[in-house]
């Protein structure tokens, strides 16, 4: 009778204390899991406290420290890839814009020099109308004439309009019709 006396005390051992405590254990943490709070952070924390379990967690801690040294490795690595390739975009970039400032100058002088002999070829048509100007009228007739349509022009388009006027009136009456049409559209 004393067997059956141990093993109703270790029955209500279980039963009355060991089960309802485990029971009140599992509901608290989940719990405290639908709260948010991250039990396994917590039992480290807790366990890193003990005297007997602090060196588990201090070889666990250092394989995570090891882990994270990798990984932040990898990342690094990455970056750097990154930002190697990043300086050859700007590198590449710099050397467009380089070459870019080159052919704006390069036009820009281009435009000079047209402008400059632009000037020069309108300096010349002026000194020409003085010419023509200066003739009779019935040999300037004669002289445009002779020249193709568009150079007449030109010369004519410089030349005064009362000189204009003489001029086309000794020219033949097709070619000054011609030159005359297209004064006006100008």
């Amino acid at each position: 009778m004393s067997n059956d006396k141990e093993y109703s005390k270790v029955q209500w051992f279980f039963f009355v204390i060991f089960i309802p405590t485990i029971f009140a254990i599992v509901l608290f943490a989940v719990i405290l899991m639908f709260l948010g709070v991250d039990l396994k952070e917590k039992a480290k924390e807790v366990g890193g406290n003990l005297p007997f379990l602090d060196e588990y967690f201090k070889e666990e801690k250092e394989e995570e420290n090891l882990i994270n040294i990798d990984e932040l490795h990898e990342q690094i690595s990455s970056q750097q890839a990154q930002i190697a390739q990043l300086e050859r975009q700007l590198s590449n970039k710099d050397e467009e814009l380089l070459r870019l400032q080159q052919e704006i100058t390069s036009l820009e002088e281009q435009v000079e020099l047209q402008e400059e002999a632009t000037v020069e070829v309108m300096q010349e048509l002026k000194e020409i109308a003085k010419t023509y100007e200066a003739m009779s009228t019935k040999n300037a007739a004669n002289i445009l004439s002779e020249l193709p349509t568009s150079e007449a022009l030109l010369h004519m388009s410089q030349i005064s309009t009362q000189a204009r006027a003489g001029i086309l009136a000794k020219m033949e009456a097709e070619k000054a019709a011609e030159i005359i049409s297209l004064l006006a559209n100008q």
